[in-house]
C-alpha cells in the first residue's frame, strides 16, 4: 500500500492532462498511488486516464457523471489508500522534488498537514507564493490564523494532509471549495508546517473557472464564509475579527465582481451582498481593515454609483485580475 495518495478530478483536459499526470509519475518520492477521478469529460480525457493506469500500477481510475470538482475529489476520497493524500489539479504540473519534500516535512515536525509555495502562471504574467524559502511550524489556532491571512495559498493542491484528518471533512460548494475544506481540516490539524519552497506551478488558462464572470454559484463563496465565521465564534472566538475581516472582504470581491458583470441581470443576488455588507458598519470602523477596503466601503455607503464608477477606474488603472474575470 502507497503511503501518499494523490488525488486528481478530471474534467475535459485532454490538452493538459499528460505533463500533468507526468509531472506526478515521475516524483522523485515514488511511493505514492495516483488517483484519477473522470467527472464525466466529453472529451478523450477518460481515454487517456484509462492509459495511464494500463501502464503504470500505481494509477487507478474511476469514471463518474459529471458533478463538478467538489464531487470527484470526494469521490477520490472515499478510494485513497494512502496514509498522506494530496490533490492536484489536471491541467498543472509538479516540481520533481514536491512529494519528497512534503512528506519529509510532515514526518519531520510530526505535522498533520504539508504545505509548500507555488508559482502562478497567468496568460500574461507569472505570480509567487511566496518563495521566501522559510520554514514555520503552527499550532491549532495558528495554522487557522494564517490560512485566514493568506500567509500561504488557501488552496489544496499545495498540500498534504494525513488521512484520516483528510478524510474528516468534504468538499462542499463550487467556488471556494479549497478555502472551506482547508479551513475544516485546519481547525482539527494538531500541528502543521510550511516550507516556503516554490514546487507547485499552478496555470490559469482563459476559460479556468477562477477566472470566470459572476454566475449564481459565486454565491457560494459568501455562504461558505460566513459558516467560517460562525464556526470561529463557537470553537476559536480568539480569531472572530480576523473570520469576520475575511467574510467583510469576501463581500467586497462578489460585490466588484457583480457590478463588473452588471449587477442589473443579478438583482436579487447584488441586493443580498448589500444586505450583508450593510451589518458591517460598525467593524468597519473598528480600525481592523486595511485602508483600501475601509476606505471601499465608506465610498460604497456614500454613493454606490460613485463607487461603481471608482471602482471600475480603480480596475483599468491597476490591470485588477477581477476584471479579466469579465
Amino acid at each position: 500500500m502507497a503511503s501518499l495518495s494523490v488525488i486528481v478530478p478530471v474534467y475535459n483536459k485532454e490538452l493538459y492532462i499528460d505533463s500533468s499526470i507526468m509531472s506526478i509519475l515521475n516524483q522523485s518520492y515514488t511511493d505514492l498511488e495516483l488517483i484519477l477521478v473522470n467527472d464525466g469529460s466529453t472529451d478523450d480525457s477518460g481515454k487517456k486516464c484509462d492509459y495511464y493506469a494500463n501502464v503504470d500500477s500505481r494509477v487507478r481510475v474511476f469514471h463518474q457523471q459529471n458533478g463538478g470538482v467538489s464531487s470527484a475529489r470526494n469521490k477520490g476520497l472515499n478510494h485513497a489508500r494512502g496514509a498522506y493524500i494530496g490533490f492536484v489539479d489536471c491541467d498543472d504540473t509538479l516540481e520533481p522534488d514536491m512529494y519528497e519534500i512534503l512528506m519529509r516535512n510532515a514526518k519531520k515536525h510530526e505535522a498533520d498537514i504539508s504545505v509548500c509555495g507555488v508559482q502562478k502562471f497567468f496568460p500574461d504574467k507569472v505570480e509567487v507564493y511566496y518563495g521566501t524559502g522559510n520554514t514555520t511550524v503552527y499550532d491549532r489556532a495558528e495554522g487557522v490564523s494564517a490560512l485566514l491571512k493568506k500567509k500561504f495559498l488557501r488552496s489544496v493542491y499545495d498540500k498534504i494532509y494525513k488521512a484520516e484528518l483528510a478524510k474528516s471533512a468534504k468538499f462542499e460548494g463550487r467556488i471556494n471549495e479549497d478555502i472551506y475544506y482547508n479551513f475544516l481540516v485546519f481547525m482539527k490539524a494538531r500541528k502543521s508546517v510550511f516550507d516556503d519552497q516554490l514546487l507547485y506551478n499552478y496555470i490559469i488558462r482563459d476559460n479556468s473557472v477562477s477566472m470566470s464572470k459572476f454566475s449564481v454559484k459565486w454565491m457560494d463563496t459568501i455562504a461558505l464564509s460566513q459558516k467560517i465565521v460562525a464556526a470561529c465564534k463557537e470553537e476559536l472566538p480568539e480569531l472572530n475579527g480576523l473570520a469576520r475581516e475575511f467574510d467583510f472582504i469576501t463581500h467586497i470581491s462578489l460585490l466588484n465582481l457583480l457590478i463588473l458583470s452588471g449587477k442589473d441581470a443579478y438583482l436579487e443576488d447584488y441586493r443580498l451582498v448589500v444586505s450583508n455588507l450593510r451589518d458591517y458598519a460598525a467593524f468597519a470602523k473598528s480600525g481592523v481593515l486595511r485602508k483600501k477596503h475601509e476606505y471601499a466601503y465608506r465610498i460604497f455607503n456614500f454613493s454606490p454609483p460613485v463607487y461603481e464608477q471608482a471602482m471600475k477606474m480603480y480596475c483599468r488603472l491597476t490591470d485588477a485580475d477581477v476584471s479579466k474575470k469579465v
